[in-house]
This record gives C-alpha cells, structure tokens and sequence, in this order.
C-alpha cells in the first residue's frame, strides 16, 4: 500500500501581546497635586473671604470699630462710625461718608449725614441739595424721612417737612402716636394749616385715622371744618365724616351734623329717611351720625336678619343669651320738632325671658334729659303684632330726642335675659292735632 506523505509542519505559537506605553509616574503625580493645591488655595481665600464679610456684617451696626478691623470698606460700618463722629470729629465723619458713599452710593442715609455735617459747617445750599438726595434715595426708609422733615422744620420748609413725615406714615403706621399731635398742632394754626391741605387732598391711607384724632382732639371746630370741606377728588371717607359728624353733636351743632350726615347718604339709605331712620332694617346698621347706634355687649347679639313673617328683606333681630347685662346699646338720635307723636311697629318675642322686660323708651336728649314716654313691655312669646305709643315733644328744652331700646331692672338679677326679640316697620308719626 503507497500512503501519501505528509510534511512535517511546525507548531505555531501565539506571540504575546505588546504592553502601551507607560508614562512617567511623576509627572502624572505633580500636575494631580497642583490642581489640588489651586482648588483648596482658592476654597480657602473663598472661607477667609466670607469669614471677613460675615464678622464685618456682624459688628456693623453695633461695633463698627470692629467691623472695619475686619473689613476697612465695609459701608455699613464706615456709615455708623461716621454717624458717631458727627459731634466729636467731623473732619473724620466726613472722610467716612465719602468712603461710604463710594462702596455704596445709593445710601440715603449716608447723604442725610453728610447734608447734617455741611448744615453744621453753614453751608446751607450744599446740605439742602444733599437732604434732597437723600430723601429721593430712600422713599421707604422711614428713619431718613424723619430726618429729612427735621432738617426742613429748621429750615421753615414746614411745607417739605409735610411731605417727609407723610411718606414716614406711609410706611410705618405707628409713627401716628409721634406725629399725629405736631399734624394737630399746625392744622390748629390758620397762617401754618395750608401746609396740610394738600394732604387732605391726596388722602394718603393714613389721613382718616390722623382726622379721626383731630376730631377728637382739635381745640378749636374750624380746623375741623377746614380739614373736612377742602375740595378733593373724593368725597370724604367714612370714617372721617363719623368723626366730624360725633364731633358737631359733640359740640350742640346738630343741625350741621345732621345735614353733613345726610349729604353723604346714597340712595338706597335716603330711601330709608323719616322722623326715624332705616326703620325697616333694610339697611345695614351704621353705628353713628342719625342712624342706629349699637354697641355688642357680652351675652347679647344684634343684627338685621331675615326669618318668617317680615315685611321686606330683613327684620332687626336682638337675641339675649343668658348674660347680666345692663342692656340700653341700641338707640338713635332724633330731630323732631315740638309736637305730638306716635310710634308704631311689628314685634315678635321667640320665648324673651328677663325679670321686667324689654322696652322702647324716647326722652330729650339735649339741650337737657328727661323721659318722655315708654312702650309696652315686652316679655314671653308671640307671633308678629302690632304695638304704638304716644309722646309729646316739649317746646323748649328739648331740641334733641333719643330712642332707645332698654331692660328693665333694678337689681343685678333683673338684667339677666335669654330668647329672641324681633322689631319690623318702626316709625314715628306726628299726629295732627
């Protein structure tokens, strides 16, 4: 048998993979630590940076010593440092407000010290450009507009000081308990009160709270008269003519305070005009001028509600919960002329339980007091009826009369009450004779 030959063939072998080229290990080591070293270089002028600001920004108002020792450009600090060399060095003060004013040149307070350092040097134009600017710098500062008002009080610009103290109204309201008796003081002055009426044209938010004090506080009622009739825009507030209204009754003018009164009414409330006022109750109880005046004693709700049986919308409602109290909080002022009259309405008691009673009570308020009649006595339960009485208004003495729902009592006990009383339709009628 011939068998093929085969050749012989070497074994093959895989050559060994070839290693990539290593760098030097020192290189890569020294640029690792430079970066690292840059990075905590700058972290650490960073923290050493806020360190400063922050122990500058503490000390500032308190030690600004301190604070510039941390800091030598800190506003703040360079401001408040001058601001306690104004009197000992102001050569000194006026170097650290113009430090100041160059970290931060919007600082009104800054100029405002300034303005007080050239005042004190005479040199009256250079400070009262500078208070302006300060003034112009810091609308919503109320500390600077005081300043400022001060600065214009000594320079008999009463009319600029105005202007200050309005804006340090604005913003702070409490500085009402401060200014509101200097307002009073130059409103009581007739040569000084133009100064204000610009003011009582604008009405800013705090101009019916200021005339509410005056009317309570004013000396002389022109200045009243004069703060309340300026022609405005807008008629005056509420609040402002309660406050004028209660101070004309106040002074016997009751046929002014009637007729300010009812000028101000819109048309739904002189729908409700008579001998008595909003007798309906479809009005909302006002609380003054020659409406209904209420006060809400402890135990004791009273309030124009609705429920069954009214006539219209709403019907008074007066609930007694139980409570002691001397109960006379609702009445209204009456201007009727000498005459005889009736009084009349719709009652419905909802289980009134008190030791004597409720009653309706009309007696002359000014120029003297005297009772002049008293309804029935309402007491127990009922539906809706009718009641009336008659009164007679004296010719002298007598200009001004009161109604007035009351309890009657005598003792502490007679004045505990609970149950529903509700009134409907009251009117009063003069009856011909």
């Amino acid at each position: 048998m011939h068998l093929p030959q085969i050749e012989p063939r070497e074994p093959e072998i895989d050559s060994p993979p070839q290693a990539a080229p290593v760098e030097p290990q020192g290189k890569n080591y020294f640029s690792q630590a430079m970066r690292w070293t840059l990075v905590l270089g700058i972290g650490a002028l960073l923290a050493w940076r806020i360190l400063v600001l922050g122990m500058a920004e503490y000390y500032a108002m308190e030690a600004p010593e301190k604070a510039l020792a941390w800091d030598g450009r800190h506003p703040l600090a360079l401001r408040n440092q001058a601001e306690r060399l104004l009197e000992s060095a102001p050569a000194q003060a006026n170097r650290l407000l113009q430090q100041s004013l160059w970290q931060n040149p919007s600082d009104g307070r800054a100029y405002a010290l300034l303005a007080l350092l050239r005042e004190k040097e005479g040199h009256e134009k250079a400070a009262r450009q500078l208070m302006e600017q300060a003034s112009a710098l810091a609308p919503r500062q109320w500390p600077v507009q005081l300043e400022v008002a001060a600065f214009w009080l000594r320079q008999r610009r009463l009319d600029l000081a105005v202007q200050s103290w309005d804006v340090a109204l604005q913003m702070r309201g409490a500085l009402s308990k401060e200014l509101f008796p200097a307002l009073l003081k130059i409103a009581e002055y007739p040569s000084l009160r133009q100064a204000l009426l610009p003011l009582a044209r604008a009405v800013p938010p705090w101009w019916p709270a200021f005339f509410s004090y005056a009317a309570a506080n004013a000396i002389q009622l022109e200045t009243l008269r004069d703060l309340y009739n300026v022609e405005r825009e807008a008629p005056p507030t509420e609040r402002e003519r309660e406050a004028f209204v209660a101070r004309l009754q106040r002074e016997g003018r009751w046929m002014e305070a009637y007729f300010t009164w009812l000028n101000a009414l819109d048309e739904p409330a002189l729908q409700g005009l008579g001998n008595l006022f909003n007798g309906h109750f479809e009005q909302p109880l006002s609380g003054g001028g020659f409406g209904w005046r209420f006060n809400r004693p402890r135990g004791v709700e009273i309030n124009p509600a609705s429920t069954y049986g009214m006539e219209g919308d709403r019907a008074l409602r007066v609930a007694f919960f139980g409570q002691r109290v001397r109960f006379q909080h609702l009445s209204q002022p009456l201007l009727l002329a000498p005459g005889t009259y009736r009084m009349e309405g719709n009652v419905r008691l909802d289980n009134l339980e008190t030791a004597r009673g409720l009653q309706w009570a009309v007696c002359c308020l000014a120029p003297t007091r005297q009772l002049l009649a008293t309804s029935e006595r309402f007491l127990g339960a009922s539906l809706w009826r009718r009641f009336n009485f008659s009164f007679e208004v004296p010719k002298k003495e007598c200009t001004v009369q009161l109604l007035r729902l009351e309890l009657l009592g005598r003792a502490p006990a007679d004045f505990e009450a609970r149950g529903v009383a509700w009134f409907d339709t009251l009117a009063i009628a003069r009856i011909k004779e």
